[in-house]
């Protein structure tokens, strides 16, 4: 049976002699993230259990949930993010960001894709990283799809770079090394650009990590996803967004690693004019009784390239398109920003959390702080400037955050209202 076997305080070099002492076959050691993965039988995972400073948890499997549209796409959702993007001069395109797609692959191919894929890596026994399975690609063009930069068939950054980590096989299945694996791999490119010196614009530098895939959440703080997706973020500084899941309307179904309290979990919404939460958006609280969501975006009746062929494009639903929305929107508030702060000014949704309720909106009959339907609300509709300046002053950030709540204002205005 195949383990992943976790450092909670040993160095990495005392894990590897610990697992090979019981007589572990098959091991495979991450780089950064403190944790590596071996075949055991029984009797050595017990003995393996015995030793102090890690964790032994056998592996699970992951699964992308996608649903296909019945009805036509919904054109608005393009049009809203050109006339976001174009209300500035020059426009924005989300250009500096990059995003790594831990997913199903990415037809790199594909008209609206090209040029957008900058590294590749397939952790999965698939032949390649090309996506089969077709998911992947679709997330892709959510985040940064531009065959028309500012027009229509774009994403949400058209001018964002992608890194294609596939985590999900041909057969549409991932295991918990897979995607430990693919987290590490974006760490390292992470710290190698650091050491070099690297501007976090350059495209060699992933600043964001979209995970729309999951697993039942078993409220284990100590699985091995989870882990890693903390262990990117605080020590690595990637924001790492998830889908919550295509379970609702039950509650607990929050699905994992969106479960975690460092990973940005993001449901959907109808894209209609009305801010209502798509049905089988999952619902918190998680198995610990966090409340998730975090936010809601649009996911429904998206249109989206097709892994099927460079020119064709497919209509679907989910919270696993939602997830790249917000991903996306990661490049158009961080592009403003530079521009009014200069290169040095850094976004971070994990630290954004903390003005949500000054630029998150909801129904009026939702509660007013972060509930487990809509979470903190959709990131569109900040209150009043005015309003905002009363709660943050400069030394509290509030300066700094002005290009994101001022940008969130406006998307809400140009929604009329949503």
């Amino acid at each position: 049976m195949r383990f992943a076997v976790i450092s909670k305080g040993i160095s990495s070099g005392q894990l590897e002699t610990e697992v090979k002492k019981v007589g572990a076959g098959n091991i495979v050691k991450t780089k950064l993230v403190g944790q590596l993965f071996c075949e055991m039988d029984d009797e050595q995972a017990k003995a393996l259990a015995q030793v102090p400073g890690l964790t032994l948890k056998p592996l699970k499997e992951y699964k992308t949930d996608q649903v296909l549209a019945t009805a036509p796409a919904v054109e608005s959702i393009s049009d809203v993010f050109y006339l976001l993007r174009s209300y500035f001069n020059p426009p924005l395109t989300g250009v500096g960001l990059t995003v790594a797609v831990l997913d199903s692959g990415i037809r790199k191919s594909h008209e609206a894709l090209q040029n957008k894929v900058v590294y590749e890596a397939n952790m999965t026994d698939s032949p390649s990283a090309n996506d089969v399975f077709g998911h992947g690609t679709q997330v892709a063009f959510v985040i940064a799809g531009g065959l028309h930069a500012l027009g229509s068939k774009a994403g949400v950054s058209p001018g964002a770079v992608l890194m294609n980590i596939k985590v999900i096989s041909d057969e549409g299945i991932g295991s918990d090394e897979d995607i430990v694996l693919g987290i590490d791999r974006v760490c390292e490119l992470a710290e190698a650009a650091r050491k070099k010196g690297i501007w976090p614009t350059d495209e060699m530098y992933p600043n964001v990590i979209n995970l729309s895939l999951g697993a039942e959440d078993d409220g284990d703080p100590d699985n091995p996803v989870r882990a890693a997706c903390r262990q990117a973020s605080a020590d690595y500084g990637l924001d790492v967004i998830g889908a919550a899941g295509n379970s609702g309307p039950d509650m607990t179904t929050i699905m994992l690693p969106a479960c975690d309290p460092e990973v940005i979990a993001v449901g959907a919404i109808e894209t209609t004019g009305e801010l209502v939460i798509w049905e089988k958006s999952s619902r918190g609280p998680t198995m610990q009784g966090e409340t998730k969501p975090d936010f809601v975006i649009w996911g429904t009746n998206l249109e989206m390239a097709s892994e099927k062929a460079d020119d064709e494009y497919i209509t679907k639903s989910g919270t696993s398109f939602a997830a790249p929305m917000l991903s996306g929107l990661t490049g158009l508030l961080w592009e403003s920003g530079r521009r009014a702060y200069g290169e040095s000014w850094q976004f971070r949704w994990q630290e954004a959390r903390q003005y949500a309720p000054y630029f998150s909106t909801k129904p009026s009959d939702a509660p007013l702080n972060k509930d487990n339907a809509y979470g903190y609300g959709l990131p569109a509709m900040g209150t009043m400037l005015g309003q905002v300046a009363q709660v943050s002053t400069p030394s509290q950030g509030g300066l700094e955050m002005f290009p994101m709540i001022m940008m969130m204002a406006m998307l809400s205005g140009m929604m009329g209202g949503i």
